[in-house]
């Protein structure tokens, strides 16, 4: 039995030809030169430890693979590896497999491409000294209006990570940045304006509540760009939701009341439009007509007197003759006097003599 036996069992046989390849190939790559001096008389009576030899050779293979496996990281696609050099920041990978300088380098994966959410007024906040699951007590979505109202506004936050290297050292917690300037932002807008303004313009409080957001994580280098700021349920608390429902019922009443009447005022204005128009037209009508008459009757009176003057008897009996013919047809009865007779005087019935029957008679 040997002095000193192999503890791997190879019960003192000689290395193996792969034991003495991986020697050599340590020794080349570590720069070490082989001895090729005769060994003194101490060290050929000195005893062996093959055992000891291809140990420490596996502890140098585990330290090279050691080292080699800590020199690589993978960076997922949807990652940013943030680089730490002796602590301090040195640069931002992108995805793939990439270099590592052992115990001299960090790398902290970021993800870049999930989109995370922070919800405000219908979650369970652990962090909170308040339960978020009763809607009375939700003083995360209790605000006060302009015009003194108390309402429940429920919203989300969605974000990402835009720089991961500001996002990583700028902001100790980012998810409790997003969530104070969110609650801050709404707070401020909510309370600027009425009740109904919030009611009824909630897309305009998201866009405008969004981009006083982001001007806030970009001034504090947050490296967070904002997705979507989307208003939900808008209510008022519990205690006050009756009184709520009736104004609200008195709003849609006096809405409605209004659309009748304006429906009325639609109906019946245009039509006393039209007919003051018909009437003023008429009016003008009339007024020119009569204009046009009497102006007529002036030139038709002016021509007469012009003949009058130049022919007055002639001009009078003409004008006696044409009253009689305008006038005669439109009676039935004429009656003739004559101062000069004393009894009567026969009457001539033109009526009776237009259709043909002379009917004599007499009257005073």
């Amino acid at each position: 039995m040997p002095d000193n036996p192999n503890p791997w069992g190879n019960k003192g046989r000689k290395p193996s030809e792969l034991d003495e390849l991986i020697q050599q190939g340590l020794k080349k790559l570590f720069g070490m030169k082989q001895n090729r001096s005769r060994p003194s008389d101490d060290q050929e009576n000195r005893p062996k430890t093959p055992g000891g030899k291809n140990f420490g050779l596996i502890l140098v293979i585990l330290a090279v693979l050691f080292l080699g496996f800590q020199s690589f990281y993978q960076v997922n696609p949807s990652e940013k590896g943030v680089v730490l050099r002796f602590g301090k920041f040195h640069n931002v990978t992108e995805p793939g497999l990439q270099f590592l300088i052992p115990f001299v380098e960090k790398v902290i994966k970021v993800d870049v491409d999930t989109i995370r959410k922070e919800g405000f007024g219908f979650r369970q906040n652990i962090s909170r000294s308040y339960s978020q699951t009763s809607s009375a007590l939700d003083l995360e979505s209790l605000m006060i209006t302009a015009d003194k109202n108390v309402i429940q506004l429920n919203w989300v936050v969605q974000y990402r990570i835009r720089d991961p290297e500001y996002f990583v050292f700028n902001i100790k917690d980012p998810k409790a940045a997003v969530r104070d300037i969110s609650e801050s932002v709404i707070r401020r807008l909510v309370g600027n304006r009425d009740f109904d303004y919030v009611l009824n313009n909630r897309a305009e409080l998201a866009n405008s509540t969004m981009t006083e957001m982001q001007e806030l994580l970009d001034k504090y280098l947050s490296g967070i760009q904002l997705v979507v700021v989307q208003l939900q349920d808008l209510n008022p608390p519990d205690p006050v939701r009756p009184s709520f429902n009736e104004v609200n019922q008195a709003d849609q009443d006096k809405i409605r009341l209004g659309n009748e009447a304006q429906k009325e005022a639609n109906t019946k204005i245009p039509k006393a439009r039209g007919t003051a128009k018909k009437m003023i037209e008429e009016a003008q009508g009339y007024s020119i007509e009569r204009i046009n008459r009497a102006e007529g009757d002036v030139a038709r009176f002016n021509a007469i007197y012009k003949e009058y003057r130049s022919a007055k008897q002639v001009t009078r009996t003409r004008m006696y003759v044409e009253t009689l013919k305008t006038a005669l047809p439109n009676v039935s009865e004429v009656i003739v006097y004559d101062q000069g007779q004393k009894g009567m005087i026969p009457l001539l019935n033109l009526g009776s003599a237009i259709s043909g029957n002379l009917q004599p008679s007499g009257k005073n």
